[in-house]
């Protein structure tokens, strides 16, 4: 098995006690109707509370693209013959014209090893990995030969629980819409229950539960029927539902109970909330608690987007899910920007902002900083909030992601506008985000040889010069400013520059260093995305690069690594995603 591992869940674990049975759980859970229903004449008492009116529909997701039109019949003498089932588990909302990869994609790649390498991919820091992977899981292509084995999750289903452990919440929705009842499955019905909630489509949400609960006998079922209650105004039935889980023997669950009991007027205090997942994170916003601590370090990307766009929690409440989902790819660093704008602050704490030490490193402080670098006060004062925000970047390991939400204020300003110090930031940020003209003139005032190689990569036709004549000034700068660390970023300034173009002639005696330890990948994973991209098999290199750059939730920074995959994007055709790895791997580094 591949290393990097980031499980999907098992659809078996938590059954319920054998005398539950199979659709037990929803007889069991009708108690939670009042006593007087069981003498009840005419239509059946919904087991779910009418949903509250809800808001207006947010903006509709992207559609799928529609089938092909049925040929027309040349002659009536022609018989006709059935179609053979359409395999929809590679529907997509992306095409080429859009971002998508080829339709063809996985042509020549077995059904199988997708299946046992999807589950592998896990969510990162690292935007271009996220944008890579969110293109690979939405794009409209023909499925992988073969056949999904009858005792495991289906492909669509291991699919659509990728888009929800990435945090691509209101794209995958059109995909899960567009799947046939066949497809149904504990597995896919759990994933289309939390992307509801990740949605914050509770209506969504319930109405599948109350379809899906008489085909599961599993645990989480009825407790998702219970929370349904619970968020839908249903005290009693939601309070009758705990006592018959407990009847039951089913597994306890204290935190569940604490947030049910607290919804239906009994309050508790959640210090920890274990298993954060957008349904148990929609409790814990209906009962107006605070987020936990550990459950902003260990939610996945859908839940703190769910969080983080709830708009019946208060904005200061919801920053720091807003920025680990930024963080993390699942939320716009638009929807972050727009966040930070809603808090409200004084005069006094914007000018203390400014002054080192006078205001916590908090997520206020940084909407104060990002707000008034929006705002229309002086450039310098701007460039200011700029500086400190990249810098606190930097502290936290979101220089990539903070860089994406301050970009459209940086190509507004100009290095006059800011301290000297603060102009290498200001080019850093620039090439991560694809702004490379812009970056130029704070590259000019920066002036480091190793920025220059920087922005070589990113774009040479913006940027020419001699490879060989870059990264030997590029070593030479390193090595006068940082002599412990220099040797390590030279040789993967190294690395990055010949996997684009010869290097020459170089003096290679600083960039000699002895073996290191290191995170690998394994070595099926190296062989077939090496294999798979000598072939032009898309997908199949696509998805292999993806789980060959991750390590430990971020890019890898081993250089022998990164050649790999930058080989592998380019064989695809993906060179300009290869560039950009190549960017964000050197300013990951510190260069």
């Amino acid at each position: 098995m591949w290393n990097e591992s980031f499980p999907m869940r098992d659809s078996r674990a938590e059954p319920l006690p054998r005398r539950f049975g199979r659709g037990a759980a929803a007889l069991a859970l009708s108690l939670l109707i009042a006593a007087p229903a069981a003498a009840q004449i005419g239509r059946p008492i919904p087991l779910i509370a009418p949903p509250p009116p809800q808001k207006a529909a947010p903006a509709t997701p992207p559609s799928l693209p529609a089938p092909p039109p049925p040929a027309a019949a040349a002659g009536s003498d022609i018989e006709t013959q059935p179609l053979a089932p359409v395999d929809s588990s590679w529907l997509g909302t992306l095409g080429e014209a859009n971002g998508g990869l080829p339709r063809n994609m996985w042509e020549g790649t077995a059904r199988a090893l997708v299946a046992a390498a999807l589950p592998q991919l896990a969510p990162t820091s690292s935007p271009v990995l996220q944008d890579l992977a969110r293109r690979l899981l939405l794009s409209d292509a023909e499925s992988p030969q073969g056949q999904d084995p009858p005792d495991r999750p289906s492909l669509a289903a291991l699919r659509l629980d990728r888009l929800l452990a990435l945090g691509i919440v209101a794209e995958a929705l059109p995909l899960l819409d567009a799947l046939p009842d066949s497809a149904a499955s504990d597995s896919l019905d759990r994933t289309r229950v939390e992307l509801r909630f990740a949605a914050n489509d509770v209506a969504g949400a319930c109405r599948t539960v109350q379809q899906r609960i008489d085909r599961y006998p599993e645990v989480w079922w009825a407790r998702a029927l219970v929370a349904c209650q619970a968020l839908t105004g249903d005290r009693a039935a939601a309070l009758l539902g705990l006592s018959v889980l407990a009847e039951q023997k089913a597994p306890s669950d204290p935190v569940f109970d604490s947030l049910v009991e607290t919804l239906a007027g009994r309050p508790h205090k959640i210090d920890k909330l274990p298993q954060p997942t957008p349904l148990r994170l929609a409790l814990l916003a209906a009962a107006k608690l605070p987020l936990p601590p550990d459950a902003l370090a260990e939610a996945g990307p859908a839940a703190l987007y769910g969080y983080a766009t709830n708009e019946t929690v208060p904005a200061e409440r919801r920053l720091a899910a807003a920025e680990r989902a930024a963080l993390l790819g699942a939320l716009p660093p638009e929807a972050l920007g727009k966040l930070y704008l809603a808090i409200g602050f004084k005069p006094d704490e914007q000018t203390a902002a400014f002054a080192e030490g006078k205001l916590p490193d908090v997520p206020h402080t940084r909407a104060i900083l990002y707000a008034t670098a929006r705002s229309s006060a002086d450039a310098r004062i701007r460039a200011a909030a700029l500086a400190e925000l990249l810098t606190d970047a930097k502290k936290r390991g979101a220089f990539l992601a903070t860089a994406r939400l301050v970009a459209p204020v940086l190509v507004e300003l100009l290095p006059e506008d800011a301290d000297s110090g603060f102009a290498g930031d200001a080019a850093r940020a620039l090439l991560a985000t694809g702004h490379a003209d812009a970056a130029e003139r704070w590259l000019a005032a920066a002036d480091a040889s190793e920025l220059r190689l920087v922005a070589h990569l990113a774009a040479p036709s913006a940027n020419p010069g001699d490879a060989a004549a870059l990264l030997n000034d590029s070593i030479a700068a390193l090595a006068s400013r940082d002599s412990s660390g220099a040797q390590a970023r030279a040789a993967l300034l190294l690395t990055l520059a010949s996997a684009f173009e010869p290097v020459g002639v170089l003096d290679w005696r600083p960039l000699l260093a002895p073996p290191h330890q290191a995170m690998l990948p394994d070595a099926a994973l190296w062989l077939d995305q090496r294999d798979a991209a000598d072939a032009r098999r898309v997908g199949e290199t696509a998805l292999a690069s993806l789980l060959l750059a991750q390590a430990g939730g971020a890019l890898t920074g081993e250089p022998i690594v990164l050649a790999r995959v930058i080989a592998g994007l380019q064989a695809i055709g993906l060179g300009t995603e290869a560039r950009a790895l190549a960017v964000e791997a050197a300013l990951a580094a510190g260069i």
